[in-house]
């Protein structure tokens, strides 16, 4: 194995789990004596070196997780330590020592300016978590369940990814809470019961009610959603942003652009734009404009008067 791993993404929970099965691979056996970790926020460069020098105790491997490894990113990032970066790129030039070397960036995009960037490259491994399209998130959860000696439906694993909003780390929660849960056949009422709504998911269906006219609807889920502590003002936004995706989505699919391109132009997962293109087939491109236009007035609106937020955002979905 080589002994310089660098794994970077905006998913912490699966650049843990490899990092943790990379450990595993090395040390066959993890106690608190050969695996340390250390943080860049709060470790020194001089740490990590002097670290990975020291033989291990009881084994006769280690392993060194380095958490927070903003180093190899453009980012500017408050730490409670300084950093001597020619000490680690004289270190990845000459390592010569047994320690396995686990850098967990969490960033999507690593600056391959930097030197260290590219002495990572060329004498280690660099790792890149992508996020997990639909098909691939279904595939991986059904794994997950038959690891756990339970079935689950197929209506049951597609309703678990519409409430999770095809998002890992949370559909992993609700997978969590789901095995707990006792039943080896999960069916889709197991998934209603179980399985909490997403954020993303919510704003989702709440777009959907105000578009297909069912206001009533969409005002008691509004209401739901206050209860639990979601501002009226930042439903606002999420839903401006959602009728922007589909006024996108309209207007590029009404060219002739299919859904893989129209998700690399616009920057958006895959999934959210498979939903919108569902949602506006039979809405116009004028009609999602002027709700766009409308969700600004009333964004004004909560910013500059004293009346109430939520009066305010339920009155906006009866008239928009």
């Amino acid at each position: 194995m080589n002994l310089l791993q660098l794994i970077h993404g905006t998913n912490i929970r699966r650049i843990n789990e490899m990092s943790n099965k990379l450990a595993k691979d090395y040390l066959d056996e993890i106690d608190d004596f050969n695996l340390v970790k250390l943080n860049l926020k709060e470790h020194t460069i001089e740490a990590l070196v002097d670290e990975a020098q020291i033989l291990p105790m009881f084994s006769e491997r280690k392993v060194i997780v380095v958490t927070d490894a903003f180093v190899f990113t453009g980012q500017k990032v408050r730490a409670e330590v300084k950093h001597n970066i020619d000490l680690l790129v004289e270190y990845l030039e000459n390592k010569n020592d047994d320690t396995l070397i686990i850098f967990e960036v969490y960033s999507e995009k690593l600056d391959k300016r930097k030197k260290i960037t590219k002495l990572m490259g060329k004498h280690g491994i660099v790792h890149e978590v992508k996020p997990m399209g639909e098909n691939e998130l279904k595939k991986f959860a059904s794994e997950v369940f038959l690891e756990n000696d339970i079935q689950i439906t197929p209506d049951a694993l597609n309703r678990l990814i519409a409430k999770t909003g095809v998002d890992y780390e949370t559909v992993m929660n609700e997978i969590d809470k789901l095995v707990l849960y006792g039943d080896r056949e999960l069916h889709i009422d197991d998934i209603e019961d179980v399985v909490s709504d997403s954020l993303d998911s919510n704003v989702f269906k709440l777009s959907e009610l105000i578009i297909t006219g069912k206001k009533l609807e969409a005002v008691q889920l509004v209401r739901h959603l206050i209860l639990q502590k979601e501002e009226p003002i930042k439903l606002l936004a999420l839903i401006t942003r959602q009728f922007r995706l589909m006024y996108q989505v309209k207007l590029l699919s009404s060219k002739g652009f299919d859904q893989a391109y129209i998700a690399r132009t616009i920057k958006s997962h895959p999934y959210p734009v498979q939903l919108a293109s569902r949602s506006v087939s039979g809405v116009s491109v004028d009609s999602l404009f002027k709700k766009i236009v409308k969700c600004r007035d009333i964004d004004y609106q909560m910013k500059s008067s004293y009346l109430d937020h939520q009066t305010l955002f339920e009155t906006f979905i009866l008239e928009v």
